[in-house]
């Protein structure tokens, strides 16, 4: 992928307007792993259209025979994956790995979401049981709070009180200043400046350079990583 000029901050002016499902995108595409993964399909692909053609005149029937084609449906642990005859196409292995659907996007493509070739697959939002782990859980973010159910009695009414409860905790902690609401837009300075950091590495940069971008650039860098190598889906389901 062409790489922008991370020393320049307008350079990225446009993707402040990004929503999460286009941010996710944008830290995907700059992961060595998804790059390397897609330039040997796109490789494959390509092979194989040499060898059967292309729609509306591919034959089908051939490619799928062909062992470059597919994976074995246990090498694809993603339930929703199409599975014939044991086998999955590689397009659709590729994008359950990483997460979407349709057909896997090169990482040149500046926006995948946008321009509607890559739509992200729903990702489970983590459940808490409380029990010993739990202190560490809340700790992790002021924003976290615990509430008890009692599950000897029926749910539905103790879930609604949740419910009400937590509408009236999350206002209060939020007026009051102790975690920021999270949004695409509010995010944005931040992202971009995450983004800058990844690019700045993968143009080979010192990392005495890095401090151009934001002084505080370690974390930074260091949870531009984990976005980059995994964390990208939870962007995605971002409100704007």
């Amino acid at each position: 992928m062409a790489v922008l000029d991370w020393r320049n901050a307008a350079d990225y002016a446009e993707l402040a307007t990004s929503s999460g499902a286009q941010w996710a995108w944008q830290f995907l595409r700059r992961n060595p792993r998804y790059q390397a993964e897609w330039q040997t399909f796109d490789e494959t692909w390509r092979a194989l259209e040499t060898a059967y053609g292309r729609p509306p005149n591919r034959d089908f029937c051939a490619w799928k025979l062909d062992p470059r084609a597919w994976v074995v449906g246990s090498d694809c642990e993603q339930a929703d994956c199409r599975i014939d005859g044991g086998k999955v196409l590689i397009e659709c292995a590729l994008g359950a790995r990483w997460g979407f659907y349709k057909f896997p996007p090169n990482p040149a493509l500046d926006d995948a979401v946008g321009e509607g070739a890559l739509t992200w697959r729903e990702e489970p939002r983590q459940t808490v049981v409380f029990d010993a782990v739990a202190a560490t859980w809340l700790e992790a973010a002021p924003s976290r709070v615990a509430i008890g159910i009692d599950l000897a009695w029926p749910l539905r009414d103790q879930i609604e009180q949740a419910k009400r409860t937590l509408q009236r905790l999350q206002r209060q902690k939020h007026q009051a200043g102790e975690f920021e609401m999270a949004s695409a837009r509010r995010r944005a300075p931040r992202l971009i400046n995450m983004v800058r950091l990844l690019d700045a590495i993968a143009a080979d940069t010192e990392q005495r350079e890095l401090r151009h971008i934001v002084d505080d650039w370690q974390p930074l860098l260091q949870q531009a990583h984990a976005l980059r190598d995994g964390g990208y889906r939870t962007l995605a389901s971002l409100p704007d």
